[in-house]
């Protein structure tokens, strides 16, 4: 005779819990539907059947599309990550037996990050294991966190820690400077000193996260405080494109020193005369604090930690 436990396990449906999942991290029915590129009905029946299923209140609904997560349902979405970070990581799996360590680390980072000082430490890691890869990832700082959420990656780096994942164990690192540059068609370009009308009036492209309420914030508090630029008129996913756009046009734009010295081969920084200091921005190391980590990912967090660029949690068995 089989215990419920072994049915549940044989005849649920892990769409439904994928499902619930995206519905939790979203907090809306719509969201999660366009997240899922499936119909709202089809989202709302999902959650149905799985509460159903389960025998659980998973929300309690409200009006509209509006809902709060029930103390059973914050356990299943616990359960439903954890699930779903074992799918994940199944090629990583390293066989022990002493064979040398192998598998695939995945490293989301932020596309406006330079990574000068951090990539080297990882080319480090590859050479003492050679049949370990790296996957890593440009996006946005909202997505690092999702997929440091949703175990996709296994450690992250961006300039902007969502206060809504309480899990994630974050690490200051050394802040990044930035700098304000202009191309050849820009009419203050290798000008010294700089007129601070026509740095005052000048239109500004950036980063499409270099808002007030972006993860590069401070940039545009920056510019406001002291002047410089007046009118944001192109946004850019990578820095490809955003030096692409300060070289070709006759806007200024703020970009990670190194960036600029590696990808733009006609840019000049802009003199920015004091009292207005360098625009610095902080850097973090993401790390989820109840992962179970696989061999490679522990060797990887502890070759991090050593080097001062992330916090390896402690593992469950150890706390």
């Amino acid at each position: 005779m089989s215990f419920q436990l072994d049915r549940l396990a044989v005849q649920l449906d892990w769409n439904l819990l994928r499902t619930y999942m995206v519905i939790v991290q979203e907090r809306s029915i719509t969201a999660a539907a366009v997240r899922l590129s499936v119909s709202q009905p089809s989202v709302s029946a999902a959650l149905r059947r799985l509460e159903e299923r389960l025998e659980l209140r998973l929300v309690e609904r409200g009006s509209g599309q509006n809902f709060v997560i029930t103390r059973a349902g914050e356990f299943v979405y616990r359960e439903a990550l954890e699930i779903y970070g074992g799918v994940v990581r199944l090629n990583d799996l390293t066989v022990n037996a002493g064979q040398s360590l192998s598998g695939n680390v995945v490293i989301y980072r932020s596309s406006h990050l330079e990574m000068d000082h951090i990539t080297p430490v990882f080319e480090e890691f590859r050479q003492q294991h050679p049949r370990v890869t790296l996957s890593i990832r440009s996006s946005s700082c909202h997505e690092v966190s999702q997929a440091l959420q949703q175990r996709v990656a296994s450690v992250g780096f961006c300039t902007q820690i969502d206060p809504a994942i309480l899990r994630l164990r974050a690490q200051p690192l050394q802040a990044q400077e930035f700098g304000v540059y202009c191309g050849p068609r820009h009419p203050l370009f290798r000008q010294s000193p700089v007129d601070p009308a026509a740095l005052a009036a000048s239109d500004v492209v950036g980063y499409e996260e270099d808002r007030m309420a972006g993860a590069l914030s401070a940039l545009a508090l920056w510019r406001v405080r002291h002047g410089v630029g007046e009118r944001f008129i192109a946004a850019a996913t990578g820095v490809d494109d955003l030096s692409e756009l300060i070289e070709n046009g006759t806007a200024i734009g703020c970009m990670a020193r190194g960036h600029a010295l590696r990808y733009g081969a006609r840019l000049w920084q802009i003199p920015i005369q004091a009292p207005a200091p360098a625009p610095l921005i902080d850097v973090f190391s993401l790390v989820d604090a109840e992962r179970h980590m696989t061999p490679v990912e522990a060797a990887l967090l502890d070759h991090l930690e050593t080097a001062g660029l992330a916090a390896r949690p402690i593992p469950r068995s150890e706390a």
